[in-house]
């Protein structure tokens, strides 16, 4: 099966036979009008000039259309035909195609389930899935399904040693679930351990302040209460008749907990306030 084609002799132009007359003759005009100065008084024999030019220029285009259509025209026709036969061809080339893509299809599907019986067998844990660790080429027919298998099974090797180096790092850390959780949403042990390092960061400065504010209580409830001074007299109000005021046992006592964050002397003050105004306080430790 072969594609002849016919030739045929056409006399199309080619070139410009008076190219280089025609460039002499104009270019004193073309000179003039480069260097044309229009002022108020030749504004309208400007204009005539410029659509003089104009005409010479579509004068010129439209007989470079005009070859051009000739060129055109015998290879339209040979356009049309060599379309006519190649859509001949594209009809049976989808029909094969098509039933192709269904083998293809098929084939994929039993390569995943293939890897995917693979996955299962390695027994990760349940925060590993195989989109996790299958490589996202996978569907690729160069991607072989034995070596898949074993980048898989490196994969989850490199997730479970992340993980077990991080349980490792802070087994004694009060947040380590919350690390843990991190790593097991992210799949990333750079990006878990920022984390991880901002909550150790807090967590320490929150200690330190507690240590702090521990010590400041400390002192304003073991400071002694200043006694009245020796030289003074104090001289016994008068017993008032008024009426009866409600005894400490009968008022309504309110218990509560609450954290403060101050500078040691505010702490210092705080705890000097609660102790002049008979408000029992107590350190509490975590």
């Amino acid at each position: 099966m072969e594609l002849q084609l016919k030739t045929a002799e056409i006399n199309l132009p080619q070139e410009i036979a008076n190219l280089e007359a025609l460039k002499a003759e104009l270019a004193p005009k073309l000179e003039y009008y480069n260097n044309l100065v229009v002022t108020a008084d030749s504004i309208k024999a400007a204009k005539n000039d410029k659509a003089n030019l104009n005409k010479l220029k579509t004068a010129i285009e439209d007989q470079r259309k005009a070859a051009k259509r000739q060129y055109l025209e015998p290879y339209n026709i040979l356009e049309a035909q060599c379309k006519e036969v190649t859509a001949l061809i594209d009809a049976p080339i989808e029909a094969i195609d098509k039933q192709l893509k269904v083998f293809d299809e098929i084939e994929k599907n039993e390569k995943f389930t293939e890897l995917n019986s693979a996955f299962a067998a390695f027994e990760a844990p349940d925060w590993i899935t195989i989109n996790d660790v299958l490589n996202p080429k996978w569907e690729n027919k160069t991607q072989k399904a034995d070596a898949l298998k074993t980048e898989m099974k490196a994969n989850i090797d490199k997730l479970l040693s992340d993980y077990a180096q991080l349980e490792k790092l802070y087994e004694n850390f009060p947040h380590l679930l919350a690390i843990l959780d991190m790593f097991k949403n992210e799949k990333d042990f750079s990006q878990t351990m920022v984390y991880a390092k901002k909550l150790e960061y807090e967590y320490n400065r929150e200690q330190e302040l507690k240590a702090q504010l521990l010590k400041v209580a400390q002192e304003a409830q073991n400071e002694p209460e200043a006694a009245a001074p020796a030289n003074d007299v104090i001289t016994p109000e008068p017993e008032q008749t008024a009426a009866p005021v409600e005894s400490e046992q009968a008022q309504k006592i309110i218990i509560g907990r609450f954290e403060v964050a101050g500078t040691a002397e505010q702490i210092k003050a705080l705890g000097n306030f609660m102790k002049s105004n008979g408000i029992k306080f107590s350190i509490i430790k975590d």
